[in-house]
C-alpha cells in the first residue's frame, strides 16, 4: 500500500512558517548525521596528524582532499538531479557517503587512503547536501530559508554531540573513530526510514527544466562570494579550533577535540533562533548583524589565553556564523530566479572552493608566521562577507505568518 505522504504534492509551504511533515523530517535527520561526520572530522584533525606523525600542513590535506571531492561532487550534482530526480540521487549518495566514511575511518590506513577516503565520502556527500537544500527550498516555498535554517539547526546539534563523541572516545578505550561510526550507523537507519518512496523529495521531470536554463546573473556570483567567505571562515575555525586550544589554553588533544563542541553549539543557537527570526526580519538585514557579532565575539577567543574566556569567544563566535550557510544559500537561491537545483548546486561549489583553500592556508600561515597570527584569517573573511552584504544588497521575499 502507498503511504500518503508519498504521493504529497511537490511545495507545502505556503507562508514563512516550515510544514513539518515526514519527507521534511526525514530531510532533516539525514543533514544532521551527515553534519556529524563534517563536524567530528574536524574534531579528529588532529588526532589523525597524531596517530600517522604527520605535520600541519600534510594533516590539513584532508581539509582539502574533502573540499576537492565536494566541489567535484557539486559540478555534478544539477546534471544527476536533473538525469535521476532528487529522490535516488538523494538515496544513491547516501550509500556513497556511508561506504567513503568507513574506508576514511580505516584503522591504521595511511595518509593517502584517508584522504581518498575524505575526499569521496564529501564527493557523494555533497550530492546528499545540495539535493536537501533544494528539496526544502522548493517543498517548503517561502518558508524555504526558515526551514533550511532550522534543519541547519539540527545539524548543528548533531555537530555538539559529534566532538564529544570522538573526545570520549579517544579518551577510552572505545577509540575516536567511535564517534564517527554513529553516523554510519544513522544514515543507513534513515534509508530504511525512507523506505520505497522517493518520488516525493524529486523526480526526474521536475527537475530536468533546470538543466536547460539560462545563465547566472552578477547577482548570483556576488552572492556565491559571500558563500566563500562565511565557509572559509567557519571550516577555519570547525577545522583549526581545537589546535588553538591546544596551543592557547594548554588544552591535551582529547579534550581540545572535545571542546570544539563549544562552536558547534554556538551555532546551534544561532540557528534555533534565527530559524525564528528568518520568519520575521529580512534576512539581509539578519546576515548584516550576525558577521558584526561574530566578528566582535572572535575577539575574544583571539586576545585571551584563559580557557573560560576563549570558550566563551567561540561559543559566541558559533551563534554568530551559525545561519550564514542556510541564509547564504537561500541568497543565492534568490538571486537565481528560481534554479533551485542550480543554484543549490552553485553555492556548495563556491563553499567547496572556500574550504580547500582556506583552512589549508590557514595551515600553511601557521608554519610561517606562527599560528595565533595565522588565526585573524577568519575575521578577515567575515569582513569581506561583510562588504559584499554591503554592497550588493539583495532584495529579500517575506510573506504573512500563518
Amino acid at each position: 500500500m502507498t503511504e500518503p505522504w508519498a504521493e504529497m504534492p511537490t511545495r507545502v509551504g505556503t507562508a514563512n512558517r516550515p510544514v513539518r511533515d515526514r519527507p521534511t523530517w526525514i530531510a532533516y535527520v539525514q543533514l544532521a548525521f551527515w553534519a556529524w561526520f563534517l563536524y567530528a572530522f574536524g574534531a579528529t584533525a588532529a588526532l589523525l596528524r597524531d596517530e600517522q606523525g604527520t605535520s600541519r600542513s600534510v594533516a590539513s590535506l584532508h581539509g582539502t582532499a574533502l573540499a576537492i571531492g565536494g566541489l567535484i561532487g557539486a559540478m555534478l550534482t544539477a546534471r544527476a538531479v536533473a538525469r535521476w530526480g532528487r529522490g535516488i540521487v538523494m538515496r544513491g549518495s547516501a550509500l556513497g557517503a556511508i561506504t567513503f566514511v568507513l574506508v576514511y575511518t580505516w584503522p591504521g590506513a595511511p595518509p593517502a587512503v584517508t584522504m581518498l577516503g575524505a575526499a569521496l565520502a564529501a564527493f557523494f556527500g555533497t550530492f546528499l547536501l545540495i539535493t536537501i537544500n533544494a528539496f526544502l527550498l522548493d517543498y517548503q516555498g517561502l518558508a524555504g530559508p526558515p526551514a533550511l535554517t532550522e534543519a541547519n539547526a539540527l545539524a548543528s546539534f548533531a555537530g555538539v554531540l559529534s566532538p564529544l563523541a570522538v573526545g570520549i572516545g579517544a579518551a577510552t578505550v572505545l577509540g575516536w573513530r567511535w564517534g564517527i561510526w554513529i553516523a554510519v550507523v544513522a544514515l543507513v537507519a534513515v534509508e530504511f526510514w525512507r523506505g520505497r518512496h522517493v518520488a516525493v523529495f524529486g523526480t526526474r521531470g521536475l527537475a530536468a527544466h533546470e538543466a536547460e536554463g539560462g545563465r547566472f546573473g552578477s547577482r548570483v556570483y556576488w552572492s556565491l562570494g559571500a558563500i566563500m567567505c562565511f565557509l572559509g571562515a567557519e571550516f577555519c575555525l570547525t577545522y583549526w579550533g581545537p589546535d588553538l586550544l591546544r596551543e592557547r589554553c594548554g588544552f591535551g588533544p582529547a579534550a581540545a577535540a572535545a571542546s570544539l563542541m563549544a562552536v558547534i553549539g554556538g551555532m546551534l543557537i544561532g540557528r534555533l533562533g534565527g530559524s525564528r527570526l528568518a520568519e520575521r526580519i529580512p534576512t539581509e538585514r539578519l546576515l548584516k548583524a550576525s558577521v558584526v557579532f561574530a566578528i566582535a565575539s572572535f575577539s575574544l577567543a583571539w586576545l585571551f589565553t584563559q580557557w573560560p574566556i576563549v570558550l566563551l569567544g567561540m561559543l559566541l563566535t558559533g551563534v554568530g556564523i551559525g545561519i550564514h550557510w542556510p541564509l547564504g544559500v537561500a541568497r543565492v537561491v534568490r538571486a537565481s530566479g528560481g534554479m533551485t537545483d542550480r543554484a543549490s548546486a552553485a553555492s556548495s561549489i563556491a563553499g567547496s572552493i572556500a574550504i580547500a583553500i582556506a583552512p589549508f592556508a590557514l595551515g600553511v600561515l601557521s608554519d610561517t608566521v606562527g599560528f595565533h597570527i595565522a588565526f585573524l584569517l577568519v575575521p578577515l573573511l567575515l569582513a569581506g562577507a561583510l562588504v559584499i552584504l554591503v554592497v550588493r544588497p539583495e532584495p529579500d521575499v517575506v510573506a504573512p505568518l500563518r
